[in-house]
């Protein structure tokens, strides 16, 4: 991993900045930096998959319950740890990692907007005394422009790029198209972008000591997209469903390599990144977004919970209806 880098950093931080499931690969790459002999920790926002937590959002820092305060915008959790949403105990993916992991794995608030994740990565950085910052996005949401008809789940992965560049880090893009939203040749289409304009760093193929860490940690870990990785390894080729059905994943490859970015390219090719940034909460940003026709995912997990408020049985087809009819009703201002 030094090889990211001009100097060689003391320490990297490796911040998941999609779904709560991305922390899975971000273990992994940072335990591949530490086999390079560099010190390395995990941290992740704490946002849950509607079948681990119905409740729309993120989870807030104060709902965890046992977590280690670093400061203001972060926490820090362990296996023991869990939180509380809707009288429910929920065991997010972060309290897995650091299961997995045998340490504790960062959280930082995605609720203040970019200024706060900005604060909570500073603040995780100082408490590990790291230099660098990787956010890690599987798939590859975080290079859309936020108007992609595949897009799902712009609201974080912006957040978290646009707080990445602020901070000087680098964008880790692992397993292009593993999440089921934008296609693979759209993603590397991107990346083609960000070379263009020279931001492009390094790639880097999983190994077989990175195979077997993916192993242990997705045995603690759930996370559809980071398990794409194992069907590319072991040769799988073509369409899967993901998501109840409501996605697909064309696996090749290419899911084996993590494409490494510089941030501020990133967020400089994003046209909604100003606004995103200018947003003071994460609610802002949502607004930020829908006033430009963009779905989010917290568009998607409201509904979501409205239909799961009134006992029904969430389908692919229902995913399906709520983008489509939140997508109509935006457009139409």
């Amino acid at each position: 991993m030094e090889f990211l880098l001009s100097s060689k950093p003391r320490c990297m931080l490796f911040l998941a900045i999609g779904g709560g499931g991305d922390v899975a690969t971000a273990a992994m790459l940072a335990l591949a930096t530490r086999r390079l002999g560099l010190k390395s920790f995990v941290a992740s926002f704490a946002w849950e998959r509607f079948v681990v937590d119905p409740i729309p959002g993120p989870i807030h820092l104060d709902e965890i319950i046992g977590a280690k305060p670093l400061g203001s915008y972060s926490v820090l959790v362990d296996g023991g740890c869990y939180a509380v949403r809707g009288g429910r105990k929920v065991v997010f993916q972060a309290v897995n990692a650091s299961k997995a992991l045998g340490e504790g794995v960062a959280v930082v608030d995605l609720y203040r907007g970019v200024r706060g994740v900005v604060k909570g990565i500073e603040e995780v950085m100082e408490h590990y005394g790291c230099d660098k910052l990787v956010a890690v996005d599987v798939g590859g949401d975080s290079l859309a422009t936020g108007f992609e008809e595949e897009l799902w789940s712009p609201l974080a992965d912006f957040i978290g790029v646009v707080a990445s560049a602020e901070v000087g880090g680098i964008l880790a893009v692992h397993s292009p198209g593993a999440d089921g939203e934008l296609p693979q040749d759209y993603v590397l289409r991107r990346i083609s972008m960000v070379a263009e304009r020279g931001g492009y760093i390094w790639a880097r193929g999983v190994t077989r000591e990175d195979i077997e860490a993916l192993k242990h940690i997705l045995s603690y870990v759930v996370s559809e997209a980071s398990s794409v990785t194992f069907l590319a390894y072991a040769g799988s080729y073509g369409y899967v469903e993901i998501r109840k059905g409501s996605r697909r994943v064309y696996i090749s490859p290419l899911n084996l390599v993590t494409f490494f970015l510089d941030s501020r390219t990133v967020a400089e090719l994003n046209p909604v990144a100003n606004a995103v940034k200018d947003a003071q909460s994460l609610e802002e940003a949502r607004k930020e977004l829908n006033k430009r026709g963009i779905f989010t995912e917290l568009d998607l997990e409201e509904e979501v919970y409205k239909l799961i408020q009134r006992g029904v049985e969430v389908t692919a087809d229902d995913l399906l209806k709520i983008k489509r009819s939140f997508r109509e009703k935006l457009s139409k201002g």
